[in-house]
C-alpha cells in the first residue's frame, strides 16, 4: 500500500517510542519527536527559523507494568522554537514542562489522555510534547497488553530488552496546485526472546502498520481523497502478510476541515479498541498539518495564500513583519493570552496598521 505522494517536500514529523525492560521488572520507555522543515523560513517576531530541526524533544518514564504506574518522568527539549530572551521576559518553551512532572503517580489506564490534557494541554504546556506523550501513553497501553499474551515468554527477558518500539512519520507536500498532501506511517513492533539457533526473524512477535493519506485543498483546508490502510506480520507472515483497505472508514470526513475539531470526528469513527492503531495514526493529521503550514510562508510573504473563498490575497511581506504570525492564541504556554508573545504581536501588528 503505498501513499501516492506527487507533491514537493515540505516537512517531516518524527515520533518514536522504545520500551525496554529493567532489573527490578519495570520499563523505561523513552519518547522522542523531531521536526524537520526542508524549506523556507519563518518570522518569529523578534528572530527568524530557518529550515533544519526546529523541535527536537523527548520524554523518558519509568513504568510499572503491572500496576501500570508511572513511576517517574523525564523531559528534555534539545530544541525548541522560543529561546528565553529580553523580548520574552526570559520565558521560553521549556518552562511549562515542570507540569509533567506532576504526573509521577498516574497510571496509564484509559482515562489518562483527559488527565494529561487538564495538566498539560493548550496554554498549560506545549503542543509538541503534549502529543508525544499522547502517542507514548496509547504506545504503552498496547505494550501491556501485548506483553501479558507472550505469557511465559516474557519472564525470558533479560535486562535492558527491548520489547517494543512505535515509530511514527507524518511527511507534508505541496502539489502542483498548492494543495497540501499528508503521509501518515505509524508501526507497532513488539519483540520477544529469540530462542537458541532460531531465525533472527522469530525476534518479532508481531509488527502492526497503518498508512494514511490526505489531502488538503482551498483555503479551508477540507480534506479529500483519503486512504487508510493496515497490515499485521509476524516472524512466519513476512512474506505472506497483505495490507486491509480501510479507506471506506474515512468517508464522513471528506469535505470537512482538517482544522479545527478533526480529533473529535476521529474518535466518533474508532470507537472500539481493536480500531487503536488506526485511531492513532490518523491523530497525527492535524497536529502534523500545523508543522507542515509553516513551512508554506514564503507564498504568505508575498501574498499568495488566500485566507478564505473568494478573499484577497494573504498578507505581504511587511505585514508579516508587523506581526501577523506565530502561533494560535492559548494553543500552547508561549502563545498564551496575555503572554510576553502575543503582547508582542498585538504591538506589532498595531504598529503595522499605522505604516
Amino acid at each position: 500500500m503505498q501513499l501516492p505522494v506527487r507533491g514537493h517536500p515540505l516537512h517531516t514529523r518524527s515520533l518514536t517510542l522504545v520500551v525496554e525492560s529493567l532489573s527490578d521488572g519495570r520499563w523505561h520507555a523513552r519518547g522522542d519527536v523531531v521536526d524537520l522543515r526542508k524549506v523556507g523560513f519563518v518570522p518569529m517576531l523578534a528572530d527568524i527559523q530557518p529550515a533544519g530541526i526546529i523541535h527536537q524533544m523527548s520524554i523518558e518514564l519509568v513504568v510499572d507494568p503491572a500496576t501500570t504506574q508511572i513511576d517517574s518522568v523525564e523531559v528534555d527539549q534539545r530544541a525548541v522554537a522560543v529561546e528565553p530572551s529580553e523580548s520574552t521576559r526570559g520565558e521560553c518553551c521549556r518552562d511549562p514542562a515542570e507540569r509533567l512532572h506532576a504526573l509521577a503517580g498516574e497510571r496509564l489506564d484509559g482515562a489518562f489522555a483527559r488527565r494529561l490534557s487538564g495538566v498539560f494541554g493548550g496554554p498549560r504546556g506545549c503542543s509538541h510534547l503534549l502529543t508525544l506523550f499522547q502517542l507514548m501513553a496509547s504506545g504503552l497501553q498496547r505494550a501491556f497488553v501485548l506483553e501479558s499474551e507472550l505469557g511465559e515468554g516474557a519472564s525470558a527477558r533479560e535486562v535492558g530488552d527491548r520489547l517494543f518500539r512505535r515509530a511514527a512519520f507524518i511527511e507534508g507536500f505541496e502539489a502542483e496546485d498548492q494543495s497540501i498532501e499528508m503521509a501518515v506511517q505509524l508501526a507497532d513492533f513488539h519483540s520477544q526472546p529469540l530462542a537458541p539457533g532460531a531465525a533472527p526473524t522469530q525476534r518479532l512477535a508481531g509488527q502492526w502498520d497503518a498508512r494514511v493519506f490526505a489531502r488538503a485543498t482551498g483555503a479551508q483546508r477540507t480534506l479529500s481523497d483519503l486512504l487508510l490502510a493496515d497490515r499485521m506480520r509476524t516472524g512466519d507472515t513476512l512474506a505472506t502478510a497483505s495490507w486491509r483497505d480501510q479507506s471506506g472508514r474515512l468517508a464522513t470526513l471528506e469535505g470537512s476541515p482538517i482544522i479545527p475539531g478533526l480529533a473529535r470526528r476521529l474518535f466518533e469513527v474508532f470507537d472500539a479498541a481493536e480500531d487503536r492503531l488506526l485511531l492513532d495514526a490518523c491523530l497525527q493529521l492535524a497536529p502534523g498539518f500545523i508543522q507542515v503550514m509553516a513551512a508554506v510562508m514564503d507564498r504568505w510573504l508575498s501574498g499568495g495564500v488566500p485566507e478564505a473563498p473568494g478573499a484577497a490575497p494573504g498578507p505581504s511581506a511587511a505585514m508579516a513583519e508587523a506581526g501577523s504570525i506565530g502561533g494560535l492564541p492559548d494553543s500552547c504556554y508561549m502563545w498564551r493570552a496575555g503572554g510576553p508573545m502575543t503582547s508582542m504581536r498585538t504591538v506589532r501588528q498595531l504598529e503595522g496598521a499605522d505604516e
